[in-house]
């Protein structure tokens, strides 16, 4: 079962196939971007959507996760990567962890990635102007990424009580998208695990939608397991 809310081919968006490597699909972006970014004469929605399609090749690392067992790459949500300061660069990306509804059975935890793609602002700027900046001019798209079973779960469920919670998370699903209204939106819902990508256009909408979403789930004996990605980019491109 899928729902598109608009139709998009990232990998087209980007000019990337789909075995592209995640350096592959950022310097695709970095790319595009210097072309459409309004600074270089391209058009706002343009730009945007650029972005969104490079958040949902970003977010296919936690679905690709969850088909398998544990990897470097799962592991990395469980640590932030190293700092820019201990790198001597500037921070392009940031994970930090959520919450964490410890008392449910693993089986029954769902992942969710809140992946925000973000203007890189200087402190200066940031001090000044970003925190009074409204979200359209600090955030480019916000989505939540969505994966049951839980990746890094270290215990399953049986095959009857796996189709119940995929029953479940695929009704969920689908009422959040209509109660919430993302930009976009795509589900994948099978008898062992759901997949499912929702995009914002604000941090605002992103965090309530978020805040739902752990509520429909308590409400249903699930649990949330979530992280927060920031992927920051320059605000403008030279």
């Amino acid at each position: 079962m899928s729902l598109f809310s608009f139709d998009i081919d990232p990998h087209k968006v980007l000019g990337v196939g789909a075995a592209a490597s995640l350096q592959e699909i950022r310097d695709a972006y970095k790319q595009q971007a210097k072309r459409y970014h309004p600074d270089a004469g391209g058009e706002e929605w343009a730009f945007r959507i650029l972005a969104q399609a490079y958040e949902m090749l970003s977010a296919a690392r936690v679905a690709r996760a969850a088909a398998g067992p544990p990897t470097a790459a799962t592991e990395a949500v469980r640590r932030p990567p190293a700092t820019a300061a201990a790198r001597g660069q500037r921070e392009t990306e940031a994970v930090h962890s959520g919450i964490l509804d410890a008392e449910t059975h693993p089986g029954r935890l769902v992942a969710v990635e809140h992946l925000c793609v973000r203007y890189l602002w200087d402190d200066a700027e940031y001090l000044w102007l970003g925190q009074l900046a409204p979200d359209s001019e600090r955030f480019l798209s916000c989505g939540l990424n969505l994966n049951w079973p839980d990746p890094l779960a270290p215990l399953r469920l049986d095959p009857a009580q796996c189709a119940q919670v995929a029953d479940i998370l695929r009704d969920l699903v689908d009422d959040l998208i209509l109660s919430s209204r993302p930009a976009a939106s795509r589900l994948r819902a099978e008898d062992d695990r759901v997949a499912a990508w929702l995009s914002y256009t604000s941090f605002d909408r992103s965090w309530r939608a978020l805040g739902a979403l752990h509520t429909l789930l308590r409400k249903q004996g699930l649990g949330l397991r979530q992280w927060s990605r920031d992927l920051f980019i320059p605000r403008s491109w030279r």
